[in-house]
């Protein structure tokens, strides 16, 4: 039996305007109101504004879940709040091994350095995520552990920083770094990676979320969204991305291929991995993102920043990741960087439309290039706002180069496709906040910044939707609310479209309707 939905204000996704409408489901089909269908409950939404729902074309949901496992720094906003929240979390919980937390304001004024860790907890290795998810806080146990204080191996990309006194001071910068620390943290259970799954699928859920692109997977993490589906425990429609590394792909391509048959041959419909992801450079934070014109000032002073791979290796990865069916999902955050990844796209000649995400720093003459080569731009929109992570960036780049950045309005004007993402953990997985910001381009109550790039209400919400569902289906979905289609839908409580622009910061979803978990009152 059909379920009918009467008096919604509906808006069906780009195009179609807003209208008082009623619909039915059935099986998790949108349809049509028919006359001859009787339904088996009808469900009256009293004019509640129904859209279709969110999809994050870029975001961790494993990653969030392990960190909220450990202290929560994310509203810190002094180094005495942070050494606070850690004593308090070690006196709770005297068991933990590792502290592992997440995520530390890196615009905060302080010194990130082991002995402020130490001042904390010095009996224990304590690790801190900065909010950029390129840097690493570590205490001086940590480094012990890994046997940094010892020697510090030479790194292709990134950087263990050095004190005065020549050893590591506790900021490690770049995944290659990074992972001499969290190669040591002991691995969760399966159950424990379940429960993390579980907890951030549920939180995504409810804020409307109903599809994902998990784009960071590596051996042992495809194996949880495969033990979720046999247990029935997927509740959104996820793609896994693979991350090719630039020293272990050759031997890692054959885990790639039996995951993903695994996937296939188990048929679910919720999960699927046809997506190799690719990091070309770093962040500008850390001066590690690639761009055309020298860094102004911090560690990297006068160089480009840095490319993670060798170009003639990234497109021979990326040649065999296209030849074997998998969709490139590119990691682009500086101008050169962006360039390098549409450069390899266009060379490889990509069967599947290809992913630039981030999308920070575009040059003018790379803009067309998006949609010439089919190329999705993925932003995060959250941080296209004037925050302490924008800010951040300013003595690196200086602020006329960061008044260029998330240039939304310019790629959409050029008739690219853009995706919206969270990047979560990074950023907040709401989408609202990240709709309102796409808008506003400001915080909340602030003042806009580089209001020249941003969207209107229409194309934000659909980057959030149908651009997104574009993406992760390779354009095979447009998740549009079309008769036929799937009945993935959100309930929010006003209608945007009709708002003042700040007050989209206040929409709240009342409602999320997809297959697996239909919406009744």
């Amino acid at each position: 039996m059909s379920t009918r939905y009467i008096n919604a204000t509906l808006w069906r996704g780009i195009g179609e305007p807003a209208a008082n409408s009623s619909f039915d489901v059935e099986n998790g089909v949108f349809l049509e109101v028919d006359s001859s269908r009787e339904p088996g409950l009808v469900v009256d939404l009293e004019n509640q504004f129904v859209m279709p729902g969110f999809r994050d074309g870029h975001c961790h949901p494993l990653f969030a879940g392990r960190e909220h496992l450990g202290p929560d720094v994310t509203d810190a906003t002094s180094l005495p709040q942070i050494q606070e929240i850690l004593v308090t979390y070690g006196q709770a919980n005297p068991d933990d091994l590792w502290i592992d937390g997440a995520a530390y304001d890196r615009s905060i004024d302080a010194e990130f350095v082991r002995s402020e860790l130490d001042a904390a907890i010095a009996d224990r290795p304590v690790v801190l995520h900065g909010a950029d998810h390129h840097t690493l806080w570590v205490n001086t146990r940590a480094l012990e552990i890994s046997g940094l204080m010892d020697s510090v191996p030479d790194l292709s990309v990134g950087s263990v920083d050095l004190g005065d006194d020549g050893l590591p001071n506790g900021i490690l910068r770049e995944w290659e770094a990074m992972q001499l620390v969290m190669g040591k943290i002991p691995a969760l259970s399966l159950e424990k990676e379940l429960e993390c799954l579980s907890w951030a699928q549920e939180l995504l859920f409810r804020n409307g979320v109903v599809e994902v692109q998990d784009a960071w997977i590596d051996p042992g993490m495809a194996e949880v969204y495969v033990e979720a589906a046999r247990r029935d425990g997927l509740i959104l429609k996820t793609d896994l991305a693979f991350r090719a590394d630039p020293k272990t792909w050759k031997t890692d391509f054959g885990y790639f291929d039996e995951r993903r048959e695994e996937v296939s041959n188990l048929g679910h419909p919720l999960l699927t991995a046809d997506t190799m992801k690719f990091f070309v450079d770093g962040v500008l934070g850390s001066s590690t993102a690639s761009v055309l014109e020298p860094y102004v000032a911090g560690p990297s002073t006068g160089s480009h920043g840095e490319l993670v791979w060798d170009k003639s290796a990234l497109l021979d990865a990326a040649n065999q990741a296209n030849a074997s069916g998998y969709q490139l999902h590119l990691h682009a955050i500086g101008d050169l960087g962006v360039r390098t990844a549409l450069d390899i796209i266009e060379t490889v000649g990509t069967r599947l439309p290809a992913v630039i995400a981030h999308t920070e720093l575009v040059s003018d003459a790379d803009i067309t290039r998006f949609a010439k080569l089919n190329v999705v731009a993925n932003f995060e929109p959250l941080w296209a706002r004037e925050d302490g992570q924008l800010l951040s960036c300013v003595h690196q780049v200086g602020r006329e180069r960061l008044d260029t950045m998330y240039r939304m309005r310019d790629l959409a004007d050029s008739g690219a496709i853009i995706s919206f993402g969270s990047d979560w953990p990074v950023s907040s997985p709401i989408p609202i906040a990240g709709i309102a910001t796409a808008v506003t381009r400001a915080l909340q109550g602030g003042p806009g910044w580089s209001l020249g790039q941003a969207l209107n209400i229409g194309e934000a919400l659909a980057a959030y939707t149908s651009g997104s569902a574009s993406q992760i289906s390779c354009g095979q979905r447009n998740g549009l609310l079309q008769a036929g289609s799937p009945a993935e839908f959100v309930i929010l409580s006003a209608n945007p479209f009709v708002l003042e622009s700040q007050a989209l910061f206040d929409l709240k979803v009342i409602g999320t309707s997809s297959k697996s978990r239909p919406f009744t009152k």
